[in-house]
Parts: structure tokens; C-alpha cells; sequence
């Protein structure tokens, strides 16, 4: 079965968005595909995701999954087919720090070129969830129009 990990910096706002996107798409699509998410920081292992993740994900109607925070590690990139991050300092970070990753490493922003973005802006920081939500619909949306095709 194929594997999908999104990663960000801290796994509780970005990458466990997109994991629950995902899988609503994939659920509502009848597809099997493991869709997981970690960070490469790993400061929040353990945690919840973020309030104002669940509250964006609930308000858009996506499923919110029982979720724990967690640290990227090498097994979930080898395990993985695809590995999509949602900035260049992760994309950086996943290349420096893990082995045999870069014939599977993307940016999620690859799949949302219509918008303009060249990284997922963290909403940790920016506190705008709604502007982080509409970019990985879209291209969660589109990665798997592209999976589809695979």
C-alpha cells in the first residue's frame, strides 16, 4: 500500500492538516492509502494538534482524527513513497537529515502552483488557519488527482 507522510516544523498545525485533508479526500474517494504526518523538530511530540487546526478542519466539514504529535524519523521515510513538506527549511531539513529521501521529497506547494505560493505560510505564526487551510485543499485535491493517474 502506498504512503504519504506531510511533514512540518512542529506536527500540530500544517502537516496534521493536510494528513486530516487527505484522508477525508481519500475516505470520501474510496482509495487506501496510509496518509500520516510528523515534524522535524519534534518539540510538540506528544501533543495534540493545534486548537485553531481542529476548529479550521471542523468548520470546513473534514473529519478531525485522534491525533499525536510526533517527530519525523528515518522509518517513516523509508516506509514512505511520498514524503511532502510544507517549506523549504523542512524540505532542507528531511534532505540534510535523512537518507535515500530525495527521489521521494516534493513541497506540498508543487501541487497548488495556481496560487502563487512557493511555501505554506505556518499559521502558528501568522494566526491565519483560514489562508493555511486553502492552500493544502487544493493541493491535497491535486496530489491526488495525481495519484489517481498513477
Amino acid at each position: 500500500m502506498k504512503q504519504i507522510v506531510f511533514v512540518c516544523l512542529g506536527n500540530i498545525c500544517r502537516s496534521v492538516m493536510a494528513e486530516c485533508i487527505m484522508k477525508d479526500l481519500l475516505e470520501k474517494e474510496k482509495i487506501v492509502i496510509n496518509v500520516l504526518s510528523a515534524g522535524t523538530s519534534g518539540a510538540h511530540n506528544g501533543e495534540d494538534m493545534h486548537y485553531k487546526t481542529k476548529a479550521k478542519l471542523k468548520e470546513k466539514g473534514v473529519r478531525v482524527i485522534s491525533f499525536v504529535s510526533k517527530k519525523l524519523s528515518q522509518n517513516m521515510c523509508d516506509e514512505s513513497d511520498f514524503i511532502i513538506t510544507m517549506d523549504n527549511s523542512n524540505y532542507k531539513t528531511v534532505l540534510q537529515n535523512y537518507k535515500n529521501v530525495s527521489h521521494k521529497l516534493k513541497k506540498i506547494c508543487e501541487f497548488a502552483k495556481e496560487l502563487n505560493y512557493k511555501e505554506v505560510p505556518d499559521p502558528w505564526y501568522s494566526g491565519d488557519f483560514e489562508e493555511t487551510y486553502n492552500i493544502l485543499s487544493l493541493a491535497c485535491r491535486n496530489l491526488l488527482k495525481e495519484l489517481k493517474g498513477c
